[in-house]
């Protein structure tokens, strides 16, 4: 894609088991592409989710509205929205599997969602450290929803979280909170994502953020992935894959 271009490497992804390992080449001559192995996780059912299915169930749905923009939540009820009691339950569900992970990092959208998600998903014994990355935050702009809490306010709510990351004491990407990132400008952030993830040290990692995000970077970053790979992630669904980086 136009997207990929723009990186120095090829990122090829294979769906992968969660105890697929990945390593050096034996061939001390021959340097082997950097793999990474990723587990990325979208964030359990949020509140915005079910309050898009009830607005859209109604009989004088227009068929383009939503329950959480200026005009329809000028309340911010559903302000970075949190997870629901199912959606808590699916993040606590995928603790059978990550228990098995050897992971060295997980990687955070500083949306609440996506966060609560991840902590309970590794709420284990020994759990690894846990970075936050506004690259990893949900196609940004027009819904309130999509709006994060101010970097404070979630250092607060998450003191097992490191923020250091994260430039904007406010989200960066509501602007005027009347219109919506454009597709392009996700895929970009997904790249530059890709591009930082390559040069972290950590070989097994975990990644819990959003749907549009990871729409965006299977489909127009990602090369080699296949349709399964590239499908829309369900609610509170972890998905393991191997990252091949090769030099352009």
């Amino acid at each position: 894609s136009t997207v990929a271009a723009h990186l120095p490497f090829e990122v090829r992804c294979t769906l992968a088991t969660d105890d697929a390992t990945v390593g050096a080449s034996a061939d001390a001559s021959c340097p082997a592409p950097l793999v990474k192995k990723v587990h990325f996780i979208r964030h359990g059912e949020g509140l915005h989710n079910v309050a898009q299915r009830e607005w859209r169930a109604h009989a004088d749905w227009d068929g383009q509205s939503e329950p959480y923009t200026l005009k329809t939540d000028p309340e911010l009820r559903y302000l970075d929205a949190e997870l629901t009691a199912k959606g808590t339950e699916q993040a606590q569900a995928l603790r059978a599997r990550t228990a098995q992970l050897l992971v060295e990092l997980v990687i955070v959208s500083p949306m609440r969602r996506a966060t609560q998600t991840a902590l309970l998903a590794f709420e284990t014994r020994g759990r690894p450290p846990f970075l936050a990355s506004e690259l990893l935050h949900e196609t940004g702009g027009r819904h309130t929803c999509d709006r994060r809490l101010s970097k404070t306010q979630l250092a607060d709510l998450y003191p097992e979280i490191d923020y250091s990351l994260i430039a904007d004491e406010d989200d960066p990407l509501w602007g005027d909170g009347a219109s919506r990132e454009e597709p392009l400008e996700t895929a970009m952030r997904a790249a530059r994502f890709v591009e930082w993830l390559a040069t972290r040290p950590e070989t097994t990692l975990a990644v819990a953020t959003h749907s549009g995000f990871l729409l965006a970077l299977f489909n127009s970053v990602l090369s080699g992935a296949d349709s399964a790979a590239m499908s829309w992630f369900a609610t509170g669904e972890m998905r393991s894959v191997v990252l091949t980086f090769i030099p352009k």
